[in-house]
């Protein structure tokens, strides 16, 4: 009998797992912690994100996975869209609000809202981003939500023509729920997801920028 139900244990472990990865990492690189200890912020404060290098050893239960794109744009259009935390519902289609709390030097504190869905128990998520690599590389941890650990990077990569190479890196450990083999598995479809629309938000307003109103250049040549 035990052995009948495990293969649905798993799968159903693994479906929950599925389903909180896509509403947890959406917002990845944005927002501030109200449960954050005291040491936590002195951490914070003396700007060392407690991320992980992509590639290097990780603990165990810890899973990584990275995703590239190539998106017709400089990385400076990239790296100003992934910082306008702001304008995140307007990219990421599972983010209700996304708000800046506070702004301490390079750290950026972000609140951010998801929308309604299934398997979501908190719906407020809090992370800080650190900026200092400007434009090349953001650090972000997230300080709570749905997993024991979630830390990431977006690293941009100027590739000539006006186009940029962007790489986006998660670290999840999502405790005993799932191996962290099948975490990585599932962070794949959550991460293609999150670039293929940042990818449509900023060649967007790349063409907009290409293609201004006749009232603007003649405002232009004044």
């Amino acid at each position: 009998m035990k052995a009948k139900r495990a293969p649905y244990t798993s799968w159903l472990s693994a479906s929950l797992c599925a389903a909180l990865l896509s509403y947890s990492i959406v917002c990845a690189p944005a927002s501030f912690g109200k449960q954050k200890t005291k040491a936590d912020e002195a951490t914070i404060t003396n700007e060392q994100i407690p991320v992980y290098e992509p590639g290097k050893k990780l603990p165990n239960g810890m899973a990584e996975s990275a995703v590239d794109i190539m998106i017709a744009s400089t990385p400076t259009n990239v790296w100003n869209a992934l910082v306008k935390f702001e304008n995140y519902p307007r990219i990421f289609k599972r983010i209700k609000t996304s708000e800046i709390i506070k702004r301490d030097g390079d750290l950026i504190y972000v609140e951010t809202y998801l929308k309604p869905q299934m398997f979501v128990k908190n719906a407020v998520q809090h992370t800080v981003t650190n900026i200092a690599d400007s434009p090349h590389r953001i650090n972000w941890k997230q300080l709570d939500g749905n997993f024991k650990h979630v830390d990431g990077s977006w690293e941009l990569a100027e590739q000539g023509g006006g186009k940029t190479k962007l790489t986006y890196t998660l670290h999840v450990d999502a405790g005993t729920i799932v191996p962290p083999s099948m975490v990585a598995f599932f962070l794949k479809f959550v991460q293609n997801e999150i670039v293929k629309q940042l990818k449509q938000y900023v060649e967007k307003e790349e063409k907009t920028k290409e293609t201004p109103n006749v009232s603007m250049s003649k405002s232009y040549l004044k």
